[in-house]
């Protein structure tokens, strides 16, 4: 019996200091910036007068600890401050373990998941941006696309334009009836078109004065297809013809005018006596024909 008791009592000093290695506690940080060192601690237990070591090389890639503090707080209680250096982002583990000094194979080992954000780079004033200035390059490009885009637009509407504007001439100088004729027919043509019924008032208007600028280049040859209103007033000015009619002319104009370039809404009066005045200056100006000389016929006896 004495034995025994003696082998306990030998044994018992080698049990007590074999009692392992374990992590009691850990104050980590959840979230770090990347980059940025934190701070890491935790309290390891063992037996009493053990001393522990950090193994090496058990921290993964993802970390790097810079600094290593172990600082006994008993016979059998360790504190260990580390400062650790992320390189990387997003979620990740950090890991870290320790050993017995005297039994290497004894190992704990602390795990703990991260969340490693990016640094909010400048804020402190001694960091400078030494970067190339960033070039206005989205809105200021895209502005230009849309403006070389309606310019071109409107540059095709205008031709288009033009292009019809010089078919309709050309076919009313194909036509061998005389200026003032085709001209009443085509007002007619025009009032019958359903223009107005539609509200198409604008192209109603240019058609309008078109058959006036027609009919002045075809009677009088007077080229006024591109002239403004205000010109368009200069030339008939200059005509002794349309002295008479210089005022009722500039109405007629003035009344176009507001319909094509204001987006007035005509009333059914203003465009009826906007029509009116046109078909009575076409009739009054309208060049009367030459008359023709009777032939003599010599008859011999």
């Amino acid at each position: 019996m004495k034995k025994h008791i003696l082998g306990v009592l030998v044994l018992f000093p080698i049990l007590a200091s074999a009692q392992g290695l374990e992590v009691l506690h850990t104050e980590i940080p959840p979230t770090v910036p990347f980059a940025k060192p934190f701070a890491a601690q935790a309290i390891l237990a063992h037996g009493a007068g053990d001393s522990v070591q950090l193994v090496k090389d058990s921290t993964p890639a993802d970390f790097a600890i810079t600094h290593v503090a172990l600082n006994s707080l008993a016979p059998d209680r360790t504190q260990a401050d580390l400062t650790v250096l992320p390189l990387t982002l997003n979620k990740s583990t950090f890991t870290v373990s320790f050993a017995l000094n005297a039994d290497p194979n004894t190992v704990a080992t602390v795990e703990t998941p991260l969340t490693i954000t990016p640094v909010q780079l400048f804020k402190d004033n001694e960091f400078k941006e030494i970067r190339s200035p960033k070039r206005p390059f989205d809105w200021m490009t895209w502005l230009c696309v849309l403006l070389t885009l309606i310019a071109l637009i409107c540059l095709i509407i205008w031709w288009i334009r033009r292009l019809q504007k010089d078919a309709t001439l050309l076919s009313a100088e194909k036509d061998n009836r005389p200026a003032h004729v085709i001209a009443l027919s085509q007002i007619d043509a025009l009032v019958d078109s359903g223009l107005w019924e539609n509200k198409q008032y604008k192209l109603f208007y240019i058609t309008l004065t078109d058959i006036l600028r027609a009919y002045l280049q075809k009677a009088f040859g007077l080229d006024v297809s591109a002239d403004t209103s205000a010109e368009l007033l200069r030339r008939i000015k200059t005509q002794e013809q349309f002295t008479s009619f210089v005022q009722g002319l500039r109405e007629f104009l003035a009344s176009g005018d507001l319909v094509k370039f204001a987006k007035a809404t005509p009333t059914e009066t203003t465009r009826n006596q906007d029509v009116t005045f046109l078909r009575h200056f076409i009739t009054q100006t309208a060049p009367k024909p030459q008359p023709q000389t009777p032939k003599t016929v010599e008859v011999k006896i």
